[in-house]
């Protein structure tokens, strides 16, 4: 939000100021007036370098030495306003500069360069691979590349689209500036969607923990009562087995009995069948059949 807030702060601060540089650039370099700036017939400003590049672009014939040529003159269009303009023999020297303009220009450098950063100060040095001499002060729209204006006038850059080195920067620094707001707000976006995830995850692994722990005790409750009913079951089949075991035991006693008593009988009849007498055999038979 702050972020935001001195983004459009700072373009609102910048308005005025590029209002004012629009109204001191050259049409033919894109840049602020360089001195001498001289003023067309039709009213509109050029830097002398600059009328005199356009005026030879338009005149190759035309050879000057110094203020006076030994040629006559020649002409051109105006940039602005595509008015054609007639030159004496004098060619671009014989045009008025305009002082008002270069004064303006002056106080505003002054009063830029105090305020202006020392990176930008030191970028403003930049000078053309191509043109040695020519400082880079323009941007090739069509080739997205900067470049000076003597490329755009003659060189590789000479149909493309251009615009002012430093609207261009101005407009790809706010760009820029926008596109990291809008980065951070989707970061943080992004981090309170990641904290909402690391709760859950928290609440999940809690909620996990309980729920083991749940089950363990209910799980450990059952083992408890299974194991009172298993004693209990256990007791219950060692009594009933007990129960009959005595029955049965007291079964093979009473039965052990009578067959001892039975076996002694046994011998006791066959005593008897071999009674010779038969009175005898008789008295005893008696005895053995009441047995």
């Amino acid at each position: 939000m702050n972020f935001a807030l001195g983004v459009k702060t700072l373009m609102g601060e910048s308005s005025s100021t590029e209002n004012i540089e629009k109204q001191l650039i050259c049409p033919i370099c894109l840049e602020m007036f360089t001195k001498p700036i001289v003023i067309l017939p039709c009213q509109h400003n050029l830097c002398r370098k600059c009328a005199s590049d356009v005026f030879q672009a338009s005149n190759p014939l035309w050879q000057s030495r110094g203020p006076v040529s030994v040629s006559a003159g020649g002409r051109f269009r105006c940039p602005s306003c595509r008015h054609e303009i007639v030159l004496d023999r004098h060619g671009v020297y014989g045009l008025r500069r305009n002082l008002l303009v270069e004064n303006i220009i002056d106080i505003y450098k002054q009063e830029s360069t105090r305020s202006l950063p020392k990176a930008e100060q030191q970028q403003q040095l930049l000078m053309c691979e191509e043109h040695a001499e020519e400082k880079i002060n323009i941007y090739c729209l069509t080739c997205e590349t900067p470049t000076c204006s003597m490329c755009k006038v003659f060189g590789v850059h000479k149909d493309c689209d251009v615009a002012p080195l430093q609207t261009i920067y101005k407009r790809k620094k706010n760009e820029l500036r926008e596109g990291i707001a809008v980065l951070v707000t989707g970061n943080d976006r992004v981090q309170a969607l990641i904290s909402q995830m690391e709760d859950i995850c928290r609440t999940i692994e809690e909620n996990g923990r309980k729920q083991k722990q749940q089950l363990c005790d209910k799980f450990d409750t059952l083992y408890t009562i299974l194991d009172e009913r298993k004693k209990e079951l256990i007791d219950s089949i060692i009594r009933e087995q007990d129960l009959k075991l005595c029955h049965v035991r007291s079964l093979i006693r009473h039965h052990g009995d009578h067959l001892e008593v039975a076996v002694k009988l046994v011998e006791t009849a066959i005593q008897s069948m071999e009674e010779p007498q038969m009175a005898a055999f008789l008295q005893s038979a008696k005895e053995v059949f009441k047995k």
